[in-house]
């Protein structure tokens, strides 16, 4: 008797499992960009931390210094967050060029905000000019998009709920927060 309670716990144990494995399914993550930016000050790094996150777009950040190549830059890609006009100028000199991506308005916003000069690649494919967008536009506080949000209750009886969130920029937030200061234009 008791190895046929044992068989039908077992049974029914990996009945359940196998009930839960086939209905879980496996979700792909895409992001919405990838772009490496270059910039003059160390904690623009930690800003471009917090565009990461809101934008969902993958960022690799590189601190230009004294030892910086600058004539290698007219093969690099991607998008440069400047406070140095000098540094600037160097960009400029290997064929970066000033964003085309804000309005008129956007770069009074900038200049209230963060004032950085934006600078982008001539080398750059349309998906990296789509992600210096999405940056321009969050560092002004005009980025959003729609994201949808599965949640998952009930363990194997699943029940899956959708929402559709709208995520926006968070920059005119941070432009507030002390630990940015010194990036923020007087």
């Amino acid at each position: 008797m008791k190895k046929l309670i044992a068989f039908f716990l077992i049974s029914v144990l990996l009945f359940t499992a196998a009930a839960c494995a086939c209905g879980a399914q496996q979700q792909t993550v895409t992001h919405r960009g990838e772009i490496t930016v270059y910039c003059d000050n160390a904690l623009t790094t930690d800003l471009l931390i917090y565009f990461q996150a809101n934008q969902d777009c993958l960022v690799t950040c590189e601190v230009l210094n004294a030892e910086t190549d600058y004539e290698a830059f007219a093969s690099k890609i991607g998008a440069a967050l400047l406070k140095d006009e000098a540094i600037a100028q160097k960009l400029r000199d290997a064929g970066w060029t000033e964003t085309e991506d804000w309005t008129n308005a956007q770069k009074e916003k900038n200049e209230q905000m963060f004032g950085f000069t934006v600078l982008v690649s001539p080398k750059n494919s349309d998906t990296g000019r789509k992600t210096a967008k999405l940056l321009t536009d969050w560092l002004v506080g005009d980025g959003s998009y729609e994201r949808t949000v599965t949640t998952v209750s009930g363990g194997c009886g699943c029940r899956r709920e959708q929402t559709t969130v709208t995520i926006t920029s968070d920059a005119g937030e941070l432009v507030k927060d002390a630990h940015f200061a010194k990036l923020v234009n007087p």
